[in-house]
Formats: structure tokens, C-alpha cells, sequence
């Protein structure tokens, strides 16, 4: 099997962005070496934190508690990554908690600023820009889902639990791109919910950071999007390499 290399794949910023995170978080995430699910651990914590967040809305309806209950979350996706790279305690699951993590969290959060809109006015732009965002997250599943078939096409006869690690671990790679997506969605989530609890200059500025998002998002999707053909491209490339010196090495039998 011939899969594009990791280089490739991650490009210059993808790795670099990870290599300064990891070496930052180090003396955070050197505390948790002696525990091998520590960054399982983490992710999950952020399922908790979620669950709470949900409980304590539909209890009281308190944006500002939201804020909060948002972040911590968050904060948990900035941490997990890195404990588990620093601590070789990268596993498939792992990884893929992490995604779904994410994508709840997300939905969660626009689900929150929509209801915190027409609490502060509903103004019509944010609805727009919150119902954008909501889709470009449904589309970003779906750029991955597609990406995973095309993998799949590839050795259907792989038994699922090898393919899933294979696809988790060595296709698919979160970039630097997704990682700035990431960020500003969560900001710019953050204050439109905070425009609520803390009055219209954090909507404005949800306003600019959800517009930003959505140019990153842009990019985001081209990458993923992208990354069905390269490892095709890859191959005709080495399958034409292949061809090349299989010829030369015919002509230099013949001269023989």
C-alpha cells in the first residue's frame, strides 16, 4: 500500500505548530507521564464538562455561567493533543474522542449563541453568521466521511478495527489550518454568548471573529477536500517512477 508520507501530508506549519505547542505545554503535561490515560482522560473531562454545561442551561438559562462552562471545555482540547504526544500515549480512540469532543462541543456552543442572540436582540447578521457556521460544521463531517470512504475504497478488504486505526493515525491529519478555525470559532462563539450575559460589544466582536472563521473555514474545507486526491496524485507519481526506471534498467539490459 502506497500512502502519501507524513511530510507531505502535514506540510511545514502542521508540525511546527504542534512541535512549539508540545514543547510549551511540556512542563503541564510532564505531571501526567506516570498515568497512560491521562489524555483520555482529559478528553473525557471535556464530555463532562459539556454534560454540565447542557444540565446547568436547561436548569437556570444563565449565559454567563455558559462562558464559562465553554471555556473550561475548551481548554481541554488545547491540553489533551499535547499530553498525549509528549507522553507517547497516542491511541486511535484517543484521537478520535477528540474529534467528537470538538464537534459537540461546537454544536453546542453555536446551539447556545443562536438562543443568546434573540436574547440580546436578535440581530438578523448574527443569525446569518451563526446558521453559516453551524453549516460549514455539518460540512466539515461530511469532508471527513468522504475522505474516510475514498480510504476505505482503497483496502476494502482490511478488517474495520485496522482500517479505523490506519485512518485515524496515518491518513487523516488535523492541520494548522483546523487549529486556527478551531480558536476563533471558539472565540468568536464565546462572545456572542458573553453579548448576552455582558452587553452588545461582545457581539460586535462576535461579529468579527465569526465572519473571520468563516474564511478560515474556507481554507479548512479546501484542505480536506484536497486530501481525497493527493495520496491518488502520490501514487500515479510513483507508479510513473516505477515505470521510468523499469524501462532503463530494460535498455541497459539490452546494451548488456
Amino acid at each position: 500500500m502506497i500512502t502519501l508520507p507524513e511530510k507531505e501530508k502535514g506540510g511545514y506549519w502542521t508540525p511546527l505548530e504542534k512541535e512549539w505547542r508540545d514543547y510549551f505545554l511540556s512542563p503541564i503535561t510532564f505531571l501526567f507521564r506516570p498515568f497512560s490515560g491521562a489524555a483520555n482522560a482529559i478528553t473525557f473531562l471535556g464530555f463532562a464538562i459539556l454534560a454540565a454545561a447542557m444540565i446547568d442551561f436547561f436548569r437556570f438559562g444563565s449565559f454567563e455561567r455558559q462562558i464559562w462552562f465553554i471555556l473550561a471545555a475548551w481548554l481541554t482540547d488545547f491540553l489533551d493533543g499535547p499530553t498525549a504526544r509528549n507522553n507517547s500515549h497516542v491511541t486511535p480512540f484517543g484521537t478520535a474522542a477528540d474529534f467528537v469532543r470538538d464537534d459537540v462541543l461546537g454544536i453546542w456552543m453555536l446551539a447556545v449563541s443562536f438562543l443568546a442572540i434573540k436574547a440580546n436582540g436578535g440581530y438578523a447578521s448574527l443569525y446569518l453568521l451563526v446558521a453559516l457556521t453551524l453549516l460549514g460544521k455539518f460540512a466539515i463531517a461530511a469532508a471527513i466521511w468522504l475522505y474516510g470512504r475514498e480510504k476505505r475504497r482503497e483496502r476494502p478488504d482490511q478488517p474495520f478495527s485496522i482500517f479505523f486505526h490506519e485512518f485515524i493515525m496515518k491518513d487523516f491529519v488535523t492541520t494548522v489550518t483546523a487549529r486556527i478555525h478551531t480558536f476563533i470559532l471558539a472565540a468568536g462563539g464565546i462572545a456572542v454568548i458573553a453579548g448576552a450575559a455582558w452587553g452588545n460589544p461582545y457581539s460586535e466582536l462576535g461579529i468579527g471573529l465569526l465572519l473571520l472563521q468563516l474564511l478560515t473555514l474556507g481554507f479548512y474545507l479546501h484542505e480536506l477536500f484536497e486530501a481525497q486526491y493527493e495520496d491518488k496524485a502520490y501514487r500515479l507519481r510513483v507508479a510513473f517512477k516505477e515505470k521510468i526506471n523499469e524501462l532503463e534498467e530494460r535498455r541497459r539490459e539490452r546494451r548488456r
